[in-house]
């Protein structure tokens, strides 16, 4: 039973990303662009002061642009191409399913992550100290939107509602919290209640740990266990009440 899951897991990663990025670049380039065009508007804007918070949102904004862009991959795989059926009459269960697409949307994102990842030690963003700790940060960003886009999909009636609902997410949650600017532009009793989004925690932590905001230690901690938390709910949230089999 392990090995067959070792082995789905093993499969269903490079089939859905490593296949992905083979013989579809172009989507690469397409979930690269929005983040790449907000850091050219705010080296325009800012004339260069605020670029270091815009590669850190960059990264933020792959990472969760592409958990929440499950929902229309999600809802095209169950209802038209049928291979959640298929899963649904073998041993594989949810989370397994869950784990597999989290993994294969890591692979996926990481020719976003290593392009962010050279603009970041090129403006000195990055360096031995808190390479580990972003990365493991946006990691969990990843998990937590993954979690929360398998189980919106399985939610939504038709494909055409997939792709539609999937960007307006992104776009809302990657704009509105300040992934792109510094947090403390936002008033205390704003940012606070704001901490409930992932996007939100994963940038505050991540801007404080890149020394880009002077950030409290205990704000760090907060920040950090809120998107640690929010991954485990999530997760076990799309396995205990997403929709698995058809009715």
């Amino acid at each position: 039973m392990r090995l067959l899951r070792s082995s789905f897991l093993l499969a269903f990663t490079i089939f859905y990303g490593l296949s992905s990025i083979r013989r579809g670049f172009v989507y690469v380039l397409t979930y690269l662009s929005i983040p790449l065009a907000e850091l050219f508007l705010i080296y325009i804007i800012t004339r260069g002061d605020f670029v270091r918070f815009a590669i850190v949102g960059g990264l933020i904004s792959v990472m969760a642009n592409n958990g929440f862009s499950l929902i229309g991959d999600l809802v095209f795989l169950r209802l038209e191409s049928r291979l959640q059926d298929l899963l649904v009459a073998t041993s594989i269960g949810p989370s397994d399913y869950i784990m597999g697409l989290m993994f294969a949307n890591l692979l996926y994102s990481s020719p976003g992550v290593i392009l962010y990842i050279i603009l970041a030690l090129v403006y000195h963003v990055l360096n031995l100290t808190n390479f580990i700790p972003l990365l493991i940060d946006i990691t969990l960003l990843l998990f937590a939107t993954s979690s929360i886009g398998f189980f919106l999909a399985s939610l939504v009636p038709h494909t055409r509602y997939g792709w539609g609902f999937a960007g307006l997410l992104s776009s809302i949650l990657t704009i509105i919290p300040p992934v792109f600017y510094p947090y403390t532009f936002l008033p205390k009793s704003l940012y606070i209640p704001l901490l409930i989004l992932p996007t939100t925690a994963s940038a505050i932590f991540s801007q404080g740990i890149t020394n880009l905001v002077n950030t409290s230690v205990e704000m760090l901690v907060i920040s950090f266990l809120v998107l640690l938390l929010e991954s485990i709910l999530f997760f076990f949230l799309s396995v205990r009440f997403s929709r698995w089999r058809e009715r």
